[in-house]
């Protein structure tokens, strides 16, 4: 199913939003972009800009140049993806979850009022999944810091380095689709997302939402009651 054959809602507001998680029924699948859809903020820049910055810890220095991983990210986003999970990999995910939690909070936001949604909707019956560009590890993060805990995840996971190898698909753009397709889940009821990147998920759903970025969201901390 491509993005030709199912109606994206562009840009809705946060009531619409609501609502359409609210109408969904027990057993219904919401799959949602992380970065910038669900918080404000990229964790996978989280972990770079970690790596490059003294202490660095875990990480030895060296291993990341943030103003390159940048650059990537600008010309090459499906290389800068990989670049952070397979920095990820390179240290023991215990010896990072601390840095990288303290990070989150720091410098991450959650979209308040869509992660009220969305647990609101898992504790009807509803299954959500975060599925991200990020690296997994992080993501795990991000969902247990921001209250979505429990949740199910399809993020980029590399399983070596030198040279680096990844779980495929990598979820990346076309990726999304064809991970969850890979699990043999059926469409999604409703998919979210904020960018060019999440459009082939969003297509691939019963109905898509093309959010604006988190980031540039005035509502972003707020709390809206929920559609009745």
């Amino acid at each position: 199913m491509d993005e030709t054959q199912v109606s994206i809602l562009r840009y809705p507001t946060p009531s619409q939003v609501v609502q359409a998680l609210a109408a969904l029924p027990r057993g219904s699948r919401v799959a949602t972009d992380a970065d910038n859809t669900v918080w404000a903020g990229d964790v996978g820049d989280e972990v770079v800009l970690l790596a490059a910055t003294p202490p660095h810890t875990p990480w030895l220095p060296g291993q990341a140049d943030f103003a390159w991983y940048m650059g990537q990210m600008d010309t090459d986003y499906p290389s800068g993806c990989r670049f952070a999970a397979e920095l990820m990999a390179r240290v023991d995910v215990h010896d990072a979850r601390g840095p990288v939690e303290a990070a989150l909070r720091e410098r991450v936001r959650p979209r308040r009022w869509l992660v009220r949604a969305l647990r609101e909707a898992m504790q009807r019956g509803v299954q959500v999944w975060l599925v991200s560009a990020s690296p997994r590890p992080v993501v795990e993060v991000g969902a247990r810091l921001f209250g979505l805990e429990g949740c199910s995840l399809i993020a980029v996971n590399c399983l070596g380095v030198d040279p680096a190898r990844f779980a495929e698909p990598v979820p990346i753009g076309q990726g999304k689709v064809d991970a969850w397709t890979q699990l043999g889940l059926p469409p999604a009821d409703l998919a979210l997302g904020d960018s060019s990147w999440d459009l082939p998920l969003l297509g691939s759903a019963r109905q898509g939402m093309l959010l604006t970025r988190a980031c540039d969201d005035p509502t972003c901390d707020h709390e809206f009651p929920l559609a009745p």
